[in-house]
């Protein structure tokens, strides 16, 4: 019997989104997910090199607090997960990535598609390194306490290459009897223009 589980950070932005599988499997090397992504080596000569802006419009206020990753897994490669009985896993890393303020309501930052090596890291053949997205949160000031606003971007957004978020002002800095919430975007269309501001996410391969 096989039994899956899947784990999520209590932040938006907190590294460790996984999945595990109950299996024993003597012939898996078994490790723990902090030990295996310091195994993971950053590819040399990436080639897929993408360009990210965020515009925010309406703001009721300025942002302090950015916390953004890019996160990859290998899905055709597999370890024992010694933290749980015979639990597996498949490897993931995730890389920081830093915004850099043009204007006041204009952010800029690069990722590479291909940051991790394909390597043959556990004896089970090469590793194919797939990109997952990029987490992007926005906070005033306190990032424990105020609100978390989501401009993340999946693999999908590629391709369109653009990606609307509205939150509420009304979160702005905090939502009251929520510390630390996390805004992930609303429907607009129920809402007055002046309740919500936008974050307009532009992304170019360069």
């Amino acid at each position: 019997m096989r039994l899956s589980i899947l784990c999520f950070s209590t932040l938006l932005l907190l590294p460790g989104v996984c999945s595990y599988t109950l299996a024993a499997d003597k012939h898996l090397p078994i490790s723990t997910l902090e030990a295996e992504a310091k195994r993971f080596q950053l590819n040399q000569n990436p080639q897929t090199h993408y360009q990210m802006i965020i515009t925010i419009k309406d703001a009721p206020g300025p942002f302090e607090s950015i916390n953004a990753f890019a996160s990859y897994q290998a899905p055709n490669c597999t370890f024992q997960h010694g933290g749980i009985a015979a639990a597996t896993s498949h490897p993931d890393k995730d890389i920081p990535i830093k915004f850099i303020k043009i204007t006041d309501d204009k952010y800029q930052s690069d990722f590479y598609v291909d940051a991790i090596k394909d390597e043959d890291y556990y004896g089970q053949g090469v590793c194919k390194w797939v990109f997952e997205g990029v987490s992007v949160a926005f906070s005033a000031k306190n990032p424990k306490t105020d609100t978390w606003f989501d401009a993340s971007v999946t693999p999908k957004d590629l391709v369109s290459n653009k990606r609307e978020y509205n939150h509420l002002k009304s979160y702005y800095p905090t939502r009251e009897k929520f510390s630390g919430y996390v805004s992930r975007g609303l429907n607009k269309e129920i809402f007055k223009p002046s309740e919500y501001f936008t974050m307009n996410i532009d992304m170019k391969k360069i």
